[in-house]
């Protein structure tokens, strides 16, 4: 049964990945890291320092200085020395980095409904009740 299992799950990361890649596309005009790291930054909802950026996408500090400068100039990103920590500084979003990442958002829920509209109402219930069980599994085997 986990041989089964485990082959399915592996499937689904291919199945899953080329849909979102798919719907995703031409959404946003950065590269893969900077939108990572807007991402990353939008999803934490707070400045961060450099480390917890590093930290939390798991790239090195040096490679993350490059993109975090380019983002900055690019008007995505703010720096600003941290009260706390004269050694460092905070990082975050400007209005145009929160709406970059809005706009990604919201072109990828519009695509995503155009592409429910391919299935009838009881593969919609299907759909729902399948990724509503694989989060709530997921989330039990990480605990």
């Amino acid at each position: 049964m986990n041989e089964e299992i485990a082959k399915e799950y592996i499937s689904l990361i291919p199945n899953l990945f080329g849909n979102f890649s798919e719907l995703n596309k031409d959404s946003v005009k950065l590269s893969h890291m900077q939108n990572h790291v807007i991402e990353f930054m939008y999803m934490q909802q707070r400045a961060l320092n450099l480390k917890e950026i590093s930290t939390g996408l798991g790239i090195a500090k040096q490679q993350l200085t490059n993109i975090i400068s380019d983002l900055e100039a690019g008007g995505y990103l703010v720096k600003v020395p941290d009260t706390k920590d004269k050694r460092a500084v905070l990082v975050s979003l400007t209005p145009t980095g929160k709406e970059i990442e809005e706009t990604k958002w919201t072109k990828i829920y519009q695509r995503f409904s155009e592409n429910l509209t391919k299935l009838n109402d009881e593969e919609k219930l299907d759909l729902n009740f399948a990724l509503h069980k694989v989060n709530a599994l997921l989330k039990k085997m990480e605990d």
